[in-house]
């Protein structure tokens, strides 16, 4: 008999920040050319993050970023993990007037987009901003990651919620150090 453990179910999560700036600082530096970069540097199972798109149409501010993640990632310490396998890029658009957007993750696979690893991975989420009562501002961060393996699918899913949390306050680590700067 066989027994098909896991397929598609996910971990949803959300993630609070708070920040000493009003939301129009906050907004700011979300849109800083420099938040990447500076992402990067705070932390450490990044070896890049690059940016493909940066743009503000009207009132939709767009950008989508390449991830690089460094060798090895402590998960996969001890096996061989292809480069395509630790590259990734992350889709965001930001509504201006509504202070919230939306972001997903679209696997790399270097020199081949079709690879069949690519379909066992999803991830997306919305991206808030709220205005304090004592003029600081709160980022509310929500999502599902989803990882479609027989057995190892949930264990992945929640290494993949750690990083991600460990990514999103670097993230507001370098959106403090920007909302600082005078």
């Amino acid at each position: 008999m066989t027994h098909d453990c896991r397929l598609w179910g996910g971990v949803q999560f959300e993630i609070h920040h708070e920040f000493d700036a009003p939301l129009d600082v906050v907004e700011l530096a979300l849109m800083s050319p420099d938040l990447g970069r500076l992402l990067a540097a705070r932390f450490a199972a990044l070896e890049s993050v690059a940016a493909l798109e940066h743009a503000v149409d009207g009132r939709d501010f767009r950008r989508v970023w390449r991830f690089h993640a460094k060798v090895p990632l402590k998960v996969l310490r001890g096996y061989r993990a292809p480069r395509e396998l630790l590259t990734w890029d992350e889709h965001a658009t930001f509504r201006l007037d509504e202070h919230r957007g939306e972001w997903h993750v679209v696997p790399r696979a270097e020199g081949n987009p079709d690879a069949a690893w690519r379909k066992h991975f999803r991830a997306a989420g919305a991206y808030r901003l709220d205005p304090l009562e004592d003029g600081r501002t709160r980022r509310t961060l929500t999502g599902e990651i989803e990882v479609s393996l027989k057995v190892v699918g949930a264990v992945v899913e929640r290494v993949a919620l750690a990083e991600l949390r460990r990514a999103y306050d670097a993230e507001a680590d370098a959106l403090r150090s920007l909302c600082t700067l005078g």
